[in-house]
């Protein structure tokens, strides 16, 4: 008995495991949906989270190397949302981040300057 009981454990635990490797237990969601966006638009990062969602952050990694949470130097936090306003510096990768270390799909959103300038020509 001892042995089918540490057979349904492992059976269990690597089904588990193949739950979340399989879907992600958060998912970033853009608003709108697009990477390429211009100077002064607005869009609405949140963390869709399985569960729990308090220890999840939107966090964002810079071309410059620099890494930080919405709210830091960027973004506002509204909910469980956080509104940017964009400029060509926001360029980055964005994604949630878990307290232990867990990711969420991420996200490279393209700031692009005067939209005047270049669809002037």
């Amino acid at each position: 008995p001892s042995l089918s009981l540490s057979h349904s454990l492992s059976l269990f635990l690597f089904l588990s495991l193949s739950r979340s490797v399989l879907s992600p237990p958060a998912s970033l969601i853009v608003s709108p949906d697009r990477s390429q966006f211009f100077e002064y638009e607005s869009v609405s990062l949140s963390c869709e989270v399985q569960g729990n969602s308090a220890r999840w952050r939107l966090k964002r990694s810079t071309v410059f190397g620099e890494r930080s949470d919405c709210g830091r130097n960027w973004g506002k936090p509204q909910g469980s949302s956080c509104i940017v306003s964009l400029i060509p510096s926001h360029s980055g990768v964005y994604c949630c981040e878990s307290g232990s270390g867990e990711h969420s799909n991420a996200v490279n959103i393209t700031v692009h300057g005067d939209r005047v300038e270049e669809e002037g020509g």
